[in-house]
């Protein structure tokens, strides 16, 4: 018996099954079946995979290449992709997550038992100098590592991240809500992204970001903070808001 534990993301039942009941032939026996990206990001939560064979034409808001963007961010789990596909452009944009493996469609006890032993061995024996850095997730290039500064009228006022609610795109310009004010900055979302840091705050639709300690409750369409504000959350955002939070379910 392998304590290994193995995830399969695949809308297709009977594709799922199969991957299944191949690995349990070789000896696997912690399996979890996941056939949507919100199951998936439930499943890695609660059971952390070692490996996991994710579907690239998943069906849902997300395909298999956007989940594992997510699931990079969650778990240090090889990926191997499962496809029927060869076209070149889904290669490349797949390319980019850095998938341990491919497995075409249809497959054969062969093809699962060699990437499922070559994936976990190297898994195995990857040397510690390649595990993720024990840099501190605060750590910044920046002097002040707890602030931003905002230009306001003809000087930059310091503005600690805990103090940032939220931030609104309006047109060409953003508008940066805060404890004390908001400031209005011709800035696009896009750069206002790459300047606030991604552990405090994520992107929830087209127009917001929010400062994830701000969070007071949310659903699947709404987020509420503890200034009372209402954020709405983008149908394709859901799923990596969801990842960033540490959630206790029903299920």
């Amino acid at each position: 018996m392998k304590e290994e534990r193995i995830l399969i993301v695949e809308d297709d039942i009977s594709i799922a099954e199969n991957i299944q009941e191949i690995l349990e032939l070789l000896g696997y026996v912690n399996i979890d079946i996941a056939n949507s990206a919100n199951q998936c990001i439930k499943v890695i939560k609660k059971s952390r995979p070692d490996l996991i064979f994710m579907d690239i034409k998943l069906k849902g808001d997300k395909d298999g290449i956007e989940l594992g963007e997510i699931v990079k961010q969650m778990v240090e789990a090889p990926l191997v992709y499962v496809t029927s596909y060869s076209d070149p452009t889904i290669i490349e944009r797949a390319k980019r997550i850095n998938p341990a493996g491919f497995i075409v469609k249809p497959f054969n006890t062969n093809d699962i038992h060699a990437i499922v032993e070559i994936v976990l061995y190297n898994k195995r024996t990857k040397p510690s100098t390649d595990a993720p850095s024990s840099k501190s997730p605060s750590e910044s290039p920046y002097l002040v590592a707890d602030s931003v500064f905002i230009k306001a009228d003809n000087a930059f006022e310091r503005v600690p991240y805990e103090d940032i609610y939220y931030v609104e795109a309006n047109g060409n310009m953003v508008t940066i809500s805060t404890k004390n004010r908001e400031y209005s900055i011709r800035k696009s979302m896009k750069e206002i992204e790459e300047i606030l840091p991604s552990q405090f705050f994520l992107r929830v639709q087209k127009s917001y970001i929010v400062h994830l300690g701000q969070i007071e409750s949310f659903n699947t369409k709404e987020i509420t903070l503890h200034s009372g504000a209402i954020v709405q959350v983008g149908r394709q955002y859901y799923n990596s808001f969801l990842a960033k939070l540490n959630t206790i379910t029903e299920s």
